[in-house]
């Protein structure tokens, strides 16, 4: 992403990691041609950017610029671009593709060979929208329908990796589902779980109250991951071993418990961004047939799919969301995140 040296500035975030977030100015990207301008409206603090800056995130341990999951309006569009007009609310598809590999030519463009992040970004050739501007390539890019607003546009993000990871799993009608954590991507795979046709879906975490969310959301039970008999609980309120796992923690222990809880030839999902390397319990993996079932973010199709059900009102957003605040607090939006409240954190980057 290239700038030139009189360019207008802006305001933006910075993730320094094991250090903190503080605001800086920088220039207000130019477009290349296939580009769009965004200016930011809404953008959420994921669990990615806490994890990144307590230095517990494999992946980004440098600074970056933050804000991959975002919503703004259409201000430049660069040539090639068209198809977008200036003034028409989008939301961010973050992970770039570049749409020639055998994985993307194969309509998995997450696991694109080149992929890219806009938001996640080391190298910072891709800055996030937790600024007054972004830039992003225009297939990046889903227009947002009138009837859905800027929180749960900016969940849509959140929700499009539940499903991907609910349609990789193979057909869910009337499956018995655990979802280990119920952080917001956890609520949200309930959301996807039972909307892809699960019977049953019941959620375990550490903390009373986001198990009634979960359980008000849509779940058939919560159970306290800290109590001794947990994995019995699970299974009675499932009435029998789970078929598929959501493994939305992905800590060693979570991976066990996954395990324990799946069925003889069930499928483990390991939706959560795991810190490090960890044990299995191989034999029974072997034995077991058991699928352990890697989901990493979503294609094109499962934003659209996400985005649909948000327009049919399935998002619990209210739910979801705890606090909106400017972009001039943004580390106190960062340490209200890390806590580990049971709400989401949105900035809106025009305050």
């Amino acid at each position: 992403m290239s700038t030139s040296d009189d360019a207008p500035t802006m305001r933006g975030a910075l993730v320094r990691p094991t250090r903190d977030v503080v605001l800086e100015t920088r220039q207000v990207p130019a477009v290349a041609p296939g580009q769009v301008l965004v200016r930011s409206r809404m953008v959420g603090i994921c669990g990615t950017d806490t994890h990144a800056l307590a230095g517990r995130h494999p992946f980004l341990d440098g600074d970056y610029a933050p804000g991959h999951e975002a919503v703004g309006v259409v201000a430049e569009v660069g040539e090639g671009a068209s198809d977008l007009v200036a003034g028409r609310r989008v939301l961010l598809k973050p992970n770039v593709a570049c749409g020639e590999c055998a994985n993307c030519l194969a309509e998995r463009s997450n696991a694109c060979e080149r992929l890219t992040w806009i938001g996640c970004d080391v190298s910072r050739h891709w800055s996030g929208g937790m600024a007054e501007y972004f830039v992003a390539p225009l297939r990046n890019l889903f227009p947002v329908p009138d009837g859905v607003d800027d929180a749960t546009a900016v969940l849509v993000e959140c929700l499009a990796t539940p499903v991907h990871a609910a349609r990789i799993a193979g057909d869910l009608t009337g499956a018995r589902v655990a979802v280990l954590g119920a952080g917001t991507i956890g609520v949200l795979a309930v959301v996807a779980a039972l909307h892809a046709g699960a019977g049953r879906v019941v959620v375990t975490d550490m903390d009373a109250g986001k198990l009634d969310r979960a359980v008000r959301i849509g779940a058939a039970a919560g159970v306290l991951a800290s109590s001794d008999d947990a994995d019995e609980r699970v299974r009675a309120a499932l009435d029998g071993p789970a078929d598929v796992v959501f493994d939305c923690v992905a800590a060693e222990a979570s991976l066990h418990q996954a395990v324990r809880l799946v069925r003889r030839a069930g499928t483990v999902l390991v939706v959560g961004v795991p810190p490090r390397a960890a044990s299995l319990p191989m034999p029974i993996v072997q034995d077991w047939e058991i699928r352990i079932q890697g989901c990493a973010a979503y294609t094109e199709a499962d934003v659209a799919a996400a985005l649909a059900i948000a327009a049919e009102g399935g998002v619990p957003t209210s739910e979801i969301v705890s606090q909106t605040v400017g972009l001039s607090e943004v580390a106190a939006a960062f340490a209200a995140a890390a806590a580990d409240a049971s709400g989401k954190v949105m900035v809106d980057p025009r305050r």
